[in-house]
């Protein structure tokens, strides 16, 4: 069994290079692997932070492969066994710990009776840490220029991320003009396939258990030379097979599902990226949907206050 994982005080941010040069290798080399390759080094990337306290059969166990192939594939990154893989991400624990730290104190205190979501606590505020920690990425950039350039974004989700997606393209709406959710009712998706690459490109918004449709649109988009972006969970390796645009999730919080909180703040922080990079035009669309929306009463005024302390309006659905 693996063994439970010791508080981390005091890290230093210059120790995740290590940790940091780990998870690009995997991210690059994702394309080469083997199915059971893929399974563990999802499950790696998933859990970086207790892979010191696990061992070589627990490792294999939650990946769903065999112990030797867990062995196989360490040494495959460079590593001369699992003992120097451990040491290694042992060093490099994430210091966010320190952050959080007061927030599990006070969860501790209130909650004894749910102890067992303690760790879930712990797992979903590293996740939306992590998720803005992506804003900083050249990766991040290069989306952010789309989503501002492209005369019309497609935006796509499938299954229990549908809403999720939906909610993205509607709020990005308010940020600017033609963004399009992809229904693709007539089961040809021919809104975004038909659609200039030169002016347009696609969000799909997609987790490990994937719709079939998902790798399907994405092949197709990017045969047809239309950009992809991707936001995913960390398990969703199949996204790097059709674009570099991915930005990924941390989504295992222990809990009888996985959360989609941090794909939320990811698709949140987009708009804010975008909403930043337009500036003036962002404010001008913003009071723009706001009049349709007085117009056809679908909201009510409330006031809430901003960061300055002051009020200002917001809108309120019936």
């Amino acid at each position: 069994m693996p063994e439970k994982a010791p508080r981390s005080h005091g890290r230093a941010r210059g120790r995740r290079t290590g940790l940091k040069t780990l998870e690009e290798t995997l991210r690059k080399r994702s394309h080469e692997f083997t199915p059971a390759e893929r399974a563990i080094a999802a499950y790696l990337r998933e859990n970086f932070s207790s892979i010191p306290f696990e061992t070589g059969a627990s490792i294999a166990t939650s990946a769903g492969v065999s112990e030797m192939s867990v062995i196989r594939f360490i040494r495959s990154l460079g590593f001369a066994n699992l003992r120097e893989l451990k040491d290694r991400l042992r060093a490099s624990y994430p210091e966010e710990e320190q952050i959080v730290d007061d927030v599990l104190d006070r969860f501790q205190v209130r909650h004894d009776d749910v102890d067992h979501l303690r760790t879930s606590l712990e797992l979903e505020l590293c996740a939306v840490l992590k998720a803005y920690e992506l804003v900083a990425t050249d990766r991040w950039q290069k989306i952010v220029d789309l989503l501002t350039r492209r005369r019309f974004i497609h935006v796509a989700g499938f299954q229990a991320t549908k809403g999720t997606a939906l909610d993205f393209a509607n709020r990005l709406k308010y940020a600017r003009s033609g963004v399009r959710f992809a229904e693709g009712s007539a089961g040809t998706y021919s809104e975004v396939l038909e659609s200039d690459p030169k002016e347009s490109c696609l969000v799909l918004v997609d987790t490990v258990a994937y719709a079939r449709r998902a790798p399907l649109l994405a092949r197709k988009a990017k045969e047809m030379g239309l950009p992809v972006v991707i936001v995913t969970d960390r398990f969703s390796h199949w996204a790097y097979e059709f674009t570099d645009l991915v930005l990924e999730g941390y989504t295992h919080v222990k809990t009888f599902w996985d959360s989609t909180a941090s794909l939320n703040v990811i698709l949140n922080l987009l708009i804010n990226s975008v909403a930043a990079r337009l500036g003036a035009k962002a404010e001008d669309r913003f009071r723009l949907l706001g009049e349709f929306g007085d117009y056809f009463q679908e909201f009510e005024r409330v006031r809430r206050p901003n960061g300055n302390g002051r009020n200002r309006p917001h809108r309120q659905q019936r």
